[in-house]
């Protein structure tokens, strides 16, 4: 198994199977204002607008204060670090559903698309650090830091706010990190499957998929055939109704261009 597996996927997610048992006991309390709050933060804007459209893409240009912030919050998701994330994400796009990519349903069906690509051990080779966007991220030293401290940054957050009160460990961390990991799953899997809801508005190699289910669900993430088709295309709304959230947050964080002398 790939170290972030056992270091942070693994018992994570039993400590949150245990915290949903315990909220079912009646032993802590979930309120769900905060749980979707937390995950907004770390989920659509964390790896949504930070990871994957920011760092990942280079499909707008930030303040320094905003984009640090938006590398801490997906560092809070818990899923990767961002120099993994990017340059396996870039790895997925040079690659897609081809025999290369660890986490393509075509190549290896459904479940292991969703979770258990995961526990493969060849997954942390899948990294493209050539691209333009990984090489970048690399050269950044608050994102190799950031990077570096991933598993201590993750665990202080639990322990911290365990302190605090449990109560709050589970509504603003555990159950926000395991929607958001669901969330990623199911746009690298059901974003490559035709099921339904799904639709291609551009012919591209792969087979990624739109689909308006998901679209809505994910705030924009799961226009995916869209993002494969242009990855630098920021707001993913090529039909008036596909709404992007993300991308409309991402345009509002966007610096503006020097304008030419």
């Amino acid at each position: 198994m790939n170290s972030y597996t056992w270091r942070i996927f693994v018992p994570l997610n039993l400590l949150t199977i245990a915290a949903v048992a315990a909220a079912f006991l009646g032993f802590v309390q979930i309120n769900w204002w905060i749980v979707f709050v937390a995950w907004f933060l770390i989920g659509p804007v964390g790896i949504g607008v930070g990871f994957h459209r920011l760092f990942s893409h280079r499909q707008f240009e930030t303040y320094r204060p905003i984009e640090l912030t938006l590398a801490f919050l997906g560092t809070l998701a818990a899923y990767a670090p961002v120099l993994f994330w990017v340059s396996q994400h870039q790895f997925h796009h040079r690659h897609s559903d081809q025999p290369e990519d660890p986490s393509s349903p075509v190549q290896a069906g459904f479940l292991e698309s969703f979770l258990f690509y995961r526990l493969r051990p060849s997954v942390e080779t899948k990294i493209d650090l050539t691209s333009y966007c990984s090489k970048r991220a690399l050269l950044d030293p608050q994102i190799r830091q950031l990077s570096r401290h991933f598993v201590k940054i993750v665990w202080a957050s639990v322990l911290i706010l365990f302190l605090i009160d449990r109560n709050l460990l589970v509504s603003m961390y555990l159950i926000p990190v395991a929607i958001e990991h669901t969330r990623i799953n199911l746009i690298s899997s059901a974003s490559h499957v035709d099921f339904i809801g799904s639709y291609r508005n551009h012919e591209t190699p792969d087979t990624s998929y739109n689909n308006w289910i998901l679209g809505y669900l994910t705030m924009g993430f799961a226009w995916h055939n869209n993002h494969h088709h242009d990855e630098r295309q920021l707001v993913l709304s090529d039909r008036w109704w596909e709404v992007d959230i993300e991308g409309l947050i991402a345009k509002l964080l966007s610096r503006p261009k020097a304008k030419a002398p």
